[in-house]
């Protein structure tokens, strides 16, 4: 009988040993499935998040909520959304997180706008969680692939030592970032005094050294680690791994650097806010090159509300969304990225790496968003780099929206402080593309709305009667943004673009027109003159001393007789009245 015992006692040991053997090697699946907004399978202690069905009774928070606001945060929200606070900036409803957190959930972050937080729980605190009466979703936060470089090239760092000549006029000589800056025609902006003063950039990334001499004198107006929870967002070991900030320090030089004669950056004189949300490894081993979306999100808050104009985030993801995710709607990274767009600031991101790969090609959230800037990768002669990442959207929109050099680039060395490399990947595009539009912003202050100045980079793009999957609206063109906006009476607001003429008595017909076509003008009034421009204000054709002339034609061709190329042209028609009026011409192959 003893004996008999004892070898119940083995079943009953090896039995439970088994179980915790299964547990202890997979431990991540459970099973049970949950209903409120969240039907996957869950892991037994990971983040999530809980989203809440309202703010609780906190009308009268909106006051509170404008204390602390800077001035240039309501401008452009009352600017952009009517109203200085609206429900997004309420906070989360205290009463609600506390009653989470009484479930055993252990809170990671809040966010406004998602009317959520984050926290750490396992299947029993999710299924408590779940009976509370103003839980309205439950959904895992997700983790995601970065688009980081895909390789760097050290170059000799003896040749930028610094030089006994004085640069006063960095513009004149770029250096290393001549072919990036002047590709996409910034310089034409900075010869005309525009370096981005005033507007304020936020960057979300990895962490920031300012160590390199290129970023001695970078406006940081304010920095936070999300990941460690401090105003520091330099590696700081050992909470952070040895290179933690290499990626966001090469991001911002392309930017913000200034090492006159030697490296400049697009936009170096204007002010930053710098955001660590991207954690790479942890205790030498890779962190699968993730982030935890709450990162970001908390980062894209902050920014907004510390009064960003532009945040340039070179952080695209893809992992645990699938592509029929990619709808604009669906990934909550997205969904805080269209909120920052509907407050006016401007959201440029990479559209991500993939571009070779044969299973998933495509962008990744945030650029799926409906008014974010997702930006692709060219070499130095315009064309796509193969690794760029592709559109469409699951709905079916154009994506990337622009693109600018991103294979090929220079920046700067962290493991040097006066040392430069080259790198590739759409992180370096993206802060080209965002850098231009705060120069632009600064250069044409009548353009009053974000999303027109994104129009106006399309409008003058390389493929802006063209656009597909590949270039988006094509490669972007200070220089011709610039022009489009300054013609002599050419439209101020884009919203005004009217190419068929149905809001003026002028009619030009048909438009878009293509080269073997004949355009006709019919005016409103008699007219004296008429020219055609194209985008860099070079005269195209033209005709003058008309006789009151009511009817004209034109066959496409300059004044030498030869067919003028694909594009968009500036038409201005003077009336024998004195008035005159300007049309866009669209001319495709």
């Amino acid at each position: 009988m003893i004996q008999h015992y004892k070898y119940v006692i083995y079943f009953i040991f090896l039995s439970f040993l088994a179980i915790f053997l299964i547990h202890s090697f997979c431990p991540e699946k459970s099973s049970f499935a949950l209903d409120a907004g969240y039907n996957k399978e869950l892991i037994v202690e990971d983040r999530f998040w809980v989203i809440f069905k309202d703010k609780g009774k906190l009308e009268t928070e909106l006051n509170v909520s404008l204390k602390n606001l800077p001035e240039r945060t309501r401008i452009r929200r009352q600017k952009s959304q009517g109203s200085t606070v609206n429900i997004l900036d309420l906070p989360v409803h205290q009463p609600y997180i506390d009653g989470v957190v009484n479930c055993d959930a252990r809170l990671c972050l809040k966010s406004r706008w998602l009317n959520g937080i984050t926290v750490i729980a396992n299947d029993d605190t999710i299924k408590a969680i779940l009976k509370l009466p103003y839980i309205d979703s439950i959904q895992k936060v997700a983790r995601y692939k970065a688009n980081f470089k895909l390789q760097q090239k050290p170059i000799d760092k003896e040749i930028f030592r610094a030089p006994a000549k004085d640069y006063s006029s960095p513009e004149k000589d770029y250096g290393l970032s001549a072919t990036q800056i002047t590709q996409i025609r910034s310089d034409f902006l900075h010869s005309r005094g525009y370096h981005g003063e005033g507007i304020t950039i936020a960057l979300l990334d990895t962490g920031f050294d300012l160590s390199h001499i290129a970023l001695k004198n970078v406006h940081v107006l304010a920095e936070y680690d999300f990941i460690n929870n401090d105003s520091e967002t330099r590696d700081q070991p050992p909470l952070d791994d040895i290179g933690q900030d290499d990626h966001g320090t090469e991001v911002l030089s392309v930017i913000a650097g200034n090492d006159p004669g030697k490296f400049v950056g697009v936009a170096y004189e204007a002010d930053y806010l710098l955001a660590k949300t991207e954690k790479v490894s942890e205790e030498g081993i890779m962190f699968e090159k993730q982030i935890e979306e709450d990162w970001w999100i908390t980062g894209l808050e902050w920014a907004e509300q510390n009064g960003a104009d532009i945040v340039s985030s070179s952080l695209g993801y893809s992992d645990w969304y699938t592509y029929s995710d990619m709808n604009g709607r669906t990934a909550k990274i997205t969904i805080a990225a269209n909120i920052a767009a509907e407050k006016g600031m401007t959201v440029v991101v990479s559209a991500g790496n993939e571009g070779k790969s044969s299973d998933h090609p495509y962008i990744s959230a945030p650029s799926d968003g409906f008014d974010v800037v997702a930006v692709g990768a060219v070499n130095d002669e315009g064309l796509i780099a193969d690794f760029s990442s592709i559109g469409p959207t699951y709905d079916g929109r154009i994506k990337p929206d622009l693109v600018a050099m991103g294979e090929g680039d220079y920046v700067v060395d962290p493991s040097n402080n006066i040392g430069y490399r080259k790198t590739n990947g759409t992180s370096m595009a993206t802060p080209l593309v965002a850098g231009t539009i705060a120069l632009l912003k600064q250069a044409l202050p009548e353009i009053s709305k974000p999303k027109m100045l994104v129009k106006l980079l399309k409008y003058t793009a390389s493929q802006a009667l063209k656009p597909d999957n590949h270039y988006g609206w094509g490669l972007i063109n200070a220089e011709s943004a610039y022009r489009y906006v300054k013609f002599p009476g050419s439209i101020k607001d884009l919203s005004d673009w009217d190419p068929m003429g149905s809001n003026s008595s002028t009619k030009i017909y048909p438009n878009p027109i293509k080269a073997n076509q004949m355009l006709g003008i019919i005016g409103a009034k008699p007219i004296r003159s008429i020219r055609f421009y194209d985008l860099l204000g070079d005269l195209v054709y033209q005709r003058k001393d008309l006789d009151d002339a009511r009817y004209l034609t034109w066959d496409i061709k300059n004044d030498y007789g030869q067919k003028v190329s694909g594009g968009i042209y500036i038409c201005i028609i003077e009336y024998t009245d004195g008035t005159t009026e300007s049309k866009k011409i669209a001319v495709t192959q």
